[in-house]
């Protein structure tokens, strides 16, 4: 039976039905309530009817609104909000309120009162996730400052979930408040976990406040006591100002002189001490979770040595003595000595020498690649991963300045021989050499020489003499994973090795990736890794052009198999999300699917990588970016990774940035068609035509005129950045020149023919890319673009009502409001086909959201492409354009 006030539960009853009272603070209530509407059990949280503070109804109404903006898989979000008008006396004030998820779980405080300590991984994953979506709420201009164990919610499966923004601030944007709610000098937050500055009341705090805070939680959760304690507030504000907590190795032998690192620079005094940002935390309780794997040693308390005073904490200290009673004239900095190394083995592996035929070189990568899987399996090594280690190839520089650039300790290098025999058994020689960059000497070499047949026990020999040469202590688990073996078929081995060689892009390639891997499986069905990186290729040949149910049906069926062969193996995992995210569109399955594979390899890039992806698809940008630029640090070269890195910051219009990224790519990619035109969109963003157009012009002869003009032509609808000779070379191209896909094609010359005043011309191809694409259409009907670009050719034809119905029924297949990749693309697309059938108002409609969320549209765009040279002068269009 519900114990709200019946007065409010009246107000309420068209939408919720109150249940019960969860609980109440100082200026809400919070109660259990059925969302009538949606069968759903919510949070509901109303501004208390008793509540008397000045401000406090604007301070909730502020809290709607900063928690409303915040939208991260560890942030409590809003589902809904709004005024109840109880029936009282005449002349009385409405309620605000708001619903939040209702979360089966518990409180972070709960958990500690039942067990204390946590155990050492759970507390660093637990402040993790808490500064993940502090950092989020950091970069949208949100403080909490309110950061305790009462406000950390942990689900049922144990993710953390940041609720509470009843004192946040706003530090920036259109949601700072030029109204000043608490009287300066007043703190607000709890004292147990308040930063001095905050606790002395200063106004100007920033977000360094919730930083300590999350501090002292970890503390708390690691020592199974708060960091400072006393009988009032003002005693544990003050010994917060003038003591040092207690060493958590006191307590807790298992803390990591990493850790211990991390939670004394988290909760330093001065906040200039504090780690910069939430992110940096978030980098430090990685590398402490590494080395509390690793087994490194507990920190040891050696002593206490005096400092001089910071000006700074003088004037704060004589500023509390006010708050708090206690005359100081000043304070030392106490330091303490403490060990700073990392026990992780960093080591890269160097592309291997082939020695024999020059038809084998793939052979030799192909060891190369099994030996760094093999090795970045081990607990304590950190791996480079191969994107990076490749641009050493045939490098002459000393092992000094590549262990530098790579950030490791040793190199692995090897030659590698293939003597194949015309009786059909063959021999390998594998010489490999392990090497301390530092000073280029060899840590350990011997050469291996095996039939063929025992190429895989050989490369397990020599990882594990790797490791025993670089001091590791190998479980039985390590010795299991090393010891495994791919396939037993040798042929089948070798059509993988093949599929992995073929670099190139396109779906040409794609098609023969997959040629060789069906070969491969067919020769063994039980080859798990051959198996899920068929079902990526099949997902990425979907993905760009060939979307038919049968391709799509292979993909997931070899993901399936993949994890079913080998459930330990992360590769089946990332096919299984790249499935999801490229052919369901569903972003709750693909999030669901990495996130067993980064269970297995939490520090896999590619994992990172396809995670970002996902996170962008379902509208978290910002995660994105941090994934990205975590997978960045573990693998610095990679070109992939760094391409979705400057697509990400380019719809987040970051432009900066996404041109610094642009450079790095086409310096180790000169003339890359996909990179250039990537940066050519960052000038575009900004209104820069005169760069871009230089850009493009500046490819060619280096490459064929013809594949820039398609590719241009193709990707991205910018035919109209080409000048009128590269035009003219498109009109002149052939199905060919487009992977031999005539809907492709027809639609390019289409636009061109378009753009260029030949309405007789355009209407012919109109006509052909209409009829292949609604062919397409029909054999894949959940295709959503498909039937926008249906609808775009018969927006060419002039059959307005058709082109209307085939658009709408695209962008409704995956709409911008749970596809934020493809979604806008979409809108954009129907804007077009709007714009072209005699639709201005709704055109703009469409366009109007684009500019709001994260694409490559911008005002600078729209300002240069003529697709939209039509709607200047009207004042809806004439704002968009010149908004910022």
């Amino acid at each position: 039976m519900s114990t709200a006030d019946p007065t409010l539960e009246n107000a309420l009853s068209s939408t919720y039905r109150l249940v019960r009272e969860l609980g109440r603070g100082g200026m809400a209530v919070v109660y259990l309530a059925h969302d009538i509407k949606h069968d759903r059990n919510v949070a509901l949280k109303v501004i208390r009817s008793d509540l008397t503070l000045p401000g406090a109804a604007a301070r909730f109404a502020r809290e709607i609104r900063l928690a409303a903006q915040l939208q991260h898989p560890h942030i409590l979000p809003v589902f809904d909000s709004g005024e109840a008008y109880p029936e009282r006396s005449e002349g009385s004030l409405s309620v605000l309120w708001y619903t939040m998820p209702f979360v089966a779980g518990e409180t972070l405080r709960d958990r500690l009162e039942r067990e204390k300590q946590l155990p050492v991984s759970d507390a660093i994953r637990i402040a993790r996730e808490a500064a993940q979506a502090l950092e989020y709420a950091h970069q949208h201009g949100v403080i909490h400052r309110d950061i305790k164990p009462e406000n950390l919610l942990l689900t049922e499966d144990g993710s953390v979930l940041v609720a509470d923004f009843g004192i946040a601030r706003a530090i920036a944007g259109p949601s700072a408040s030029t109204t000043q709610l608490t009287e300066v000098g007043v703190a607000m937050g709890t004292p147990a976990y308040m930063a001095p500055e905050q606790a002395m009341g200063e106004r100007e705090v920033d977000a360094r406040v919730d930083i300590y805070a999350l501090g002292a939680v970890l503390y708390e959760m690691l020592s199974g006591s708060l960091p400072f304690t006393g009988l009032t507030a003002q005693a544990i504000i003050a010994r917060s100002m003038t003591e040092t907590p207690r060493s958590l190795s006191v307590t807790r032998p298992q803390v990591t002189a990493r850790l211990q690192s991390t939670v004394e620079q988290a909760m330093a005094r001065n906040p200039e001490d504090r780690f910069a940002s939430a992110q940096s935390l978030v980098t430090a309780l990685d590398q402490a979770l590494d080395a509390t794997r690793s087994g490194a040693a507990p920190t040891i308390a050696i002593g206490r040595t005096a400092g001089p005073p910071g000006s700074r904490n003088v004037q704060r200290l004589l500023l509390a003595a006010a708050v708090v009673i206690i005359a100081l004239a000043g304070v030392f900095a106490l330091r303490r000595a403490r060990a700073t190394t990392d026990s992780a083995i960093h080591l890269a592996v160097l592309p291997f020498e082939n020695r024999g035929a020059a038809d084998d070189a793939y052979f030799a990568d192909g060891i190369a690649d099994e030996l760094r899987g093999k090795l970045a399996r081990l607990a304590n090594f950190r791996i480079t991963a191969r994107a990076s280690s490749d641009q050493y190839r045939e490098s002459s520089k000393p092992p000094k300045d590549i262990g530098r650039e790579l950030g490791v300790t040793y190199l692995l290098t090897a030659t590698v021989r293939w003597a194949k025999s015309g009786s059909g058994s063959s021999r390998v020689q594998v010489v490999p050499e392990l090497v301390r960059a530092e000073t280029g000497e060899i840590a350990w070499q011997q050469p291996f020489e095996a039939n063929l047949t025992d190429i895989f026990q050989v490369q397990a020999q020599i990882a594990s003499h790797v490791a025993d040469a670089l001091g590791a202590v190998l479980g039985a688990g390590d010795q299991r994973r090393l010891a495994e073996q791919p396939t037993s078929n040798l042929a089948a081995y070798d059509l993988y090795l093949r599929s992995n060689a073929v670099k190139s892009s396109g779906l040409t390639r794609v098609k023969d990736r997959i040629a060789l891997l069906e070969q491969a499986v067919a020769l063994d069905s039980n080859f798990a890794r051959a198996w899920s990186s068929l079902s990526s290729n099949l997902s990425n040949q979907y993905e760009n052009g060939a979307s038919d149910t049968g391709v799509a049906r292979r993909a997931l069926a070899a993901a399936e198999r993949a994890i079913g062969l080998n459930p330990e193996l992360p590769d089946g995992y990332d096919a299984l999300a790249n499935y999801h995210y490229a052919v369901t569109r569903d972003a709750g399955q693909a999030e669901a699917q990495v996130l067993l594979g980064l269970k297995l390899a939490p520090n896999d890039p590619l994992l990172l990588a396809t995670a970002a992806k996902i996170e962008r698809q379902s509208g978290h940008f910002q995660d994105a970016v941090i994934h990205l630029q975590q997978a960045r640090r573990i693998n610095p070269q990679s070109t992939g990774t760094l391409n979705l890195l400057q697509t990400t910051l380019l719809w987040l219009r970051r432009y900066p940035e996404a041109l610094a990224v642009s450079d790095t790519l086409l310096a180790r990619r000169p003339g890359d068609l996909s990179y250039t035109q990537d940066k050519s969109m960052v000038y575009l963003g900004q209104g820069d035509f005169p760069s871009a157009r230089a850009l493009v012009n500046g490819l060619s002869p280096a490459t064929p005129d013809s594949e820039v003009v398609a590719y241009f032509g193709y990707y991205w609808d910018m035919y109209w950045v080409l000048d009128d000779a590269q035009q003219r070379r498109v009109l002149q191209l052939t199905p060919a020149s487009f992977d031999d896909d005539r809907a492709a094609w027809a639609a390019v010359l289409m636009q061109l023919y378009g753009l260029r005043g030949d309405s007789a011309r355009a209407r012919a191809y109109a006509d052909t890319a209409y009829v292949e694409n609604l062919r397409l259409a029909r054999e894949a009907p959940e295709d959503a673009q498909r039937k926008v670009l249906t609808g775009l050719a018969l927006a060419y034809l002039g059959r307005k009502a058709e082109a209307i119905a085939f658009g709408t029924a695209g962008t409704g297949l995956s709409p911008l409001s749970s596809d934020k990749i493809n979604g806008p693309y979409y809108q954009h697309q129907l804007a077009r086909i709007y714009l072209m059938v005699g639709e201005p108002e709704k055109a703009l409609g469409q366009l109007e959201p684009l500019l709001k969320t994260p694409y490559y549209l911008s005002p600078g765009w729209l300002r240069l492409d003529p697709t939209f040279a039509s709607l200047k002068g009207n004042p809806r269009y004439d704002r968009l354009v010149d908004s910022k």
